[in-house]
């Protein structure tokens, strides 16, 4: 899997008894989340209440046992072994994306046509969403809390070199937290568009996918029509722990 990681910038996983048990143990934990009013707010049900954004929801353990339940499975052989931050449990429901009010009409048309596609931790910063590396990320882990056939995780392939190179030639020896990126992060994402395939990730409890930190991904609309019997939406933790020695460890290889 560290080939596939370091060629594709993914790496899919097969299902494994342990980690259906923690995604089970974690769906009811987020099942509940999700229905608590105290993160039912604007600033958490975005896209006209389609996406339940989730950031730090999951009351995991820095090891990633949630309810008790061990977070166990085969990518850890492919990573360091960094303390595990509250997963983000991203939530879609069927219509997504909407678009809110005070969204420009580019903008969802993006997220819309493009799965709002990004590297994470190149944040907008100011009125002018001018892109700095702001957080360094070792790798991403995407655990599927029920089905996610619907909606998936979508990442382009091969996205992670084109996008890794470009950042460092913009960053080279400044302060990557003071660096505008804009530019480079721009001209490299359209690049990825005209060279590189997007690959759904169509994986179900007991599966996790690995996604290199600098791999372009983002999240494919839920399809027209299409129902949700459960009410539960399509339910993935992710997982992005930092490098304890920040932007150094997070441009070098892998």
């Amino acid at each position: 899997m560290r080939a596939a990681l370091a060629q594709d910038g993914f790496a899919v996983f097969k299902s494994d008894t342990r980690v259906r048990r923690w995604a089970e143990a974690a769906y009811r934990v987020a099942a509940g989340i999700a229905r608590d009013p105290a993160w039912r707010g604007p600033e958490n049900l975005r896209h006209q209440r389609t996406w339940f954004v989730g950031i730090d929801a999951l009351p995991n353990e820095t090891s990633g046992a949630t309810a008790g339940v061990p977070l166990v499975g085969p990518w850890q052989t492919s990573v360091p072994n960094l303390a595990l931050h509250r997963a983000q449990v991203s939530i879609i429901y069927p219509g997504y994306p909407r678009q809110d009010p005070s969204q420009s009409d580019a903008n969802h048309r993006f997220r819309r046509d493009r799965a709002a596609a990004h590297v994470d931790g190149i944040l907008p910063i100011g009125p002018n969403k001018r892109r700095f590396a702001r957080e360094y990320h070792a790798y991403i882990l995407s655990v599927p809390l029920n089905d996610c056939t619907v909606a998936p995780t979508v990442v382009w392939r091969g996205s992670h070199l084109i996008m890794r190179d470009a950042l460092r030639r913009a960053i080279t020896d400044r302060p990557p937290a003071q660096t505008d990126v804009t530019e480079a992060y721009q001209d490299a994402r359209r690049r990825v568009f005209d060279m590189c395939e997007k690959v759904p990730l169509c994986v179900g409890p007991g599966q996790a996918a690995l996604i290199h930190r600098f791999a372009l991904h983002g999240t494919d609309p839920w399809p027209d029509g299409l129902s949700d019997p459960t009410g539960d939406g399509r339910m993935v933790a992710f997982f992005r722990p930092e490098f304890p020695t920040g932007a150094g460890a997070w441009l070098a290889d892998p």
